[in-house]
């Protein structure tokens, strides 16, 4: 993360403007005067000419080119009779010429073969069933940890252009980049009315001490398990004679409390103008201990708690319950913002920016919880398989034909 950070600051008083040189265009005619000069061969395709005014190819050294205009063309290779050491070359000759073989960005998915009833062949699998789902879709505030105020510190590090001293101006943001190591989910407590509900890795459920009246005895989260954005858990079955009788599910209410997201090493980048000047400040999250700020490892975003009710099989089927999650960090407007210029020695100067009214750093949350029940059934399929692409690292590359064909 800190290789990504600006390592030294660039401020210049005056707009550098780098001046381009103008490129001379060369007429024909200057290239065709260029041909008298030349000793028997040009790559325009102007050649000696042919004929009985002295220039005899079998004798090179008779070429007067400074008394006739070249005309005709001559092609001029090592093989001829007619080269000379002072005939400048046509151009370039390879043997060995290739195709570059870069393919395209863009791909397709497999697309399985049509068939029909006549030869299709019935096969008997095992397959989890989607008997409800449900989609949570929130938002909420960074925080830092232990859901402390968060603040931000601000490091101006590149000025392109002037700035009035002693004086505050108003910077106008265009643009704001985000960077970070790692977005960890933490879920929270989950909790179906009247079932047990149990992780079915639980190390993922409690990440510290913050939550252990959530989820005691739980150990600390692996590093393999961060980054992982799909959880899920045993639920056990129920029997619900009422529903049961009546073909139904059962309605259960779902339940889930301290659901929150982690984000290390984040860094905000803020690029704006102050008229033609250019500005870009970092922004890091700091949090206040005592009397003094403190830079922040990392920030947490803190959901409240997400309850609805969920259809669940009421004839004692045990169910899977699965979480899948999406995140996303946004940064709501950001308004007005201040850039004092201080100058502490004669050519030091120091800059001082502020934002009144904070940077507002949400997490957009999206959360998908599925029970899964465990079936058995018999579907249609094709007799031939899938045939996957062969990878040839070796062909691709090495070409050893001895015509030396493209």
């Amino acid at each position: 993360m800190q290789d990504l950070k600006r390592s030294r600051k660039r401020f210049v008083g005056k707009s550098q403007i780098e001046k381009c040189d103008t490129v001379e265009e060369i007429s024909i005619e200057e290239m065709d005067r260029g041909c008298k000069n030349n000793h028997g061969c040009k790559n325009d395709n102007h050649g000696c000419k042919n004929d009985n005014h002295g220039c005899k190819h079998d004798n090179h050294h008779n070429c007067k080119h400074d008394e006739y205009e070249c005309e005709e063309v001559i092609i001029c290779k090592k093989s001829d009779h007619n080269y000379h050491d002072d005939c400048e070359p046509c151009g370039q000759e390879y043997d060995n010429c290739q195709k570059n073989n870069c393919e395209e960005g863009c791909c397709g998915p497999i697309m399985p073969q049509k068939f029909s009833l006549q030869n299709s062949v019935p096969y008997a699998i095992e397959v989890d069933r989607i008997y409800d789902t449900m989609k949570f879709q929130v938002f909420t505030d960074a925080s830092g940890p232990r859901n402390k105020p968060l603040y931000f510190r601000y490091d101006v590090v590149e000025v392109n252009g002037e700035i009035p001293q002693r004086a505050s101006v108003n910077i106008k943001i265009d643009r704001v980049c985000m960077n970070y190591s790692n977005i960890e989910i933490v879920p929270g407590n989950v909790s179906l009315e009247n079932r047990t509900v149990t992780p079915l890795n639980p190390n993922l459920m409690c990440e510290d001490d913050a939550l252990e009246n959530l989820c005691p005895g739980f150990e600390d989260a692996s590093n393999d398990d961060i980054g992982q954005t799909l959880f899920e858990y045993n639920v056990s079955g129920n029997i619900n004679k009422e529903c049961c009788n009546k073909g139904k599910g059962e309605k259960v209410g779902y339940k889930e409390k301290g659901l929150r997201v982690k984000v290390s090493d984040l860094v905000l980048e803020l690029e704006g103008k102050c008229g033609c000047t250019d500005v870009v400040i970092l922004a890091y999250p700091t949090v206040k201990m005592g009397c003094e700020f403190v830079d922040a490892e990392y920030i947490e975003f803190n959901f409240n708690t997400l309850t609805s009710t969920m259809c669940l099989p009421s004839d004692g089927t045990q169910v899977n319950l699965r979480q899948q999650f999406q995140t996303a960090l946004k940064v709501e407007c950001i308004g007005k913002s201040l850039l004092r210029l201080n100058e502490v020695d004669c050519d030091e100067y120091d800059y001082e920016f502020c934002i009144p009214n904070g940077i507002d750093l949400v997490c957009c949350l999206e959360e998908v919880v599925s029970a899964l029940i465990s079936e058995q059934i018999v579907v249609l399929g094709s007799c031939k398989t899938i045939t996957p692409r062969v990878v040839d690292t070796f062909t691709k590359v090495c070409d050893f034909s001895s015509c030396g064909e493209e």
